[in-house]
């Protein structure tokens, strides 16, 4: 193969490579972990998110834990958190966040920790549990409920939620992506989204290639002349064969 024709042939691979991958990822949905805002795919809960944003709630992601340094004026929605797992330890310094007057949104398939935490007594509001907790207020569920398949099939769980929020009025409502893996002391680069990352590795592949098939027209090789190392008294040595040839 002629090597004009190399560098055509590289791209080409590239961009099936990148495309075969890229169709894979859509074609199964993983844009996301499960439960995430970002997350587009059957489990993910990017309906809710957008749904609410859409409406003209001051939704945001947030990615730094619940704790109590967290502002209470912000409202907290933790949907199946797997990354990490959140313990009995972890929950009661939730709880601990609560009672101090913040108000968390916190869906869990199966036995809802919380829920362990605080008891069974409460308000049932649809499919929903509305604790008092202190001096704010607790409201768990099944995520299941809330995923983006779920809400096109029924949305009552997520209207459910849309009411609660309108009663609270707050100055934001975080979805904690923390709990997906989604750290704030990640990378800009580590942050885009999947798609992004692969284009951009995608190029520079690219532009590696282009730079090596190209690199032949930067300019010839310059030769190099090794220089013979003369004696320090070469020159009175020549000097003297000239007066002898004379003389002669």
């Amino acid at each position: 193969m002629r090597k004009k024709y190399l560098l055509p042939v590289i791209s080409v691979i590239v961009v099936l490579l990148a495309a075969f991958v890229i169709h894979r990822l859509t074609d199964t949905d993983q844009f996301g972990p499960p439960y995430s805002s970002n997350s587009t795919a059957a489990d993910g809960a990017s309906l809710l998110f957008d749904t609410l944003h859409y409406m003209g709630y001051p939704v945001r992601r947030s990615r730094s834990p619940l704790d109590l340094r967290t502002n209470t004026n912000h409202v907290y929605i933790i949907i199946q958190p797997r990354n990490p797992w959140v313990n009995s330890d972890m929950a009661e310094e939730m709880l601990e966040w609560v009672r101090q007057g913040g108000r968390l949104i916190f869906l869990q398939n199966g036995s809802n920790i919380m829920d362990s935490q605080v008891g069974t007594s409460g308000g049932s509001f649809g499919s929903l549990t509305i604790h008092e907790v202190g001096s704010g207020i607790l409201v768990t569920g099944q995520a299941i409920d809330i995923a983006n398949l779920a809400m096109i099939n029924d949305h009552a769980t997520g209207a459910a939620i849309e009411r609660i929020l309108n009663t609270w009025n707050a100055d934001r409502i975080m979805f904690a992506e923390y709990y997906h893996g989604d750290r704030e002391d990640g990378n800009m680069f580590s942050r885009l989204p999947l798609v992004v990352r692969l284009v951009f590795i995608q190029l520079i592949l690219l532009s590696i290639a282009a730079v090596w098939y190209f690199s032949k027209r930067f300019g010839n090789a310059i030769p190099y002349y090794e220089e013979t190392e003369r004696g320090e008294n070469e020159h009175l040595h020549a000097v003297v064969r000239l007066l002898i040839k004379r003389r002669k």
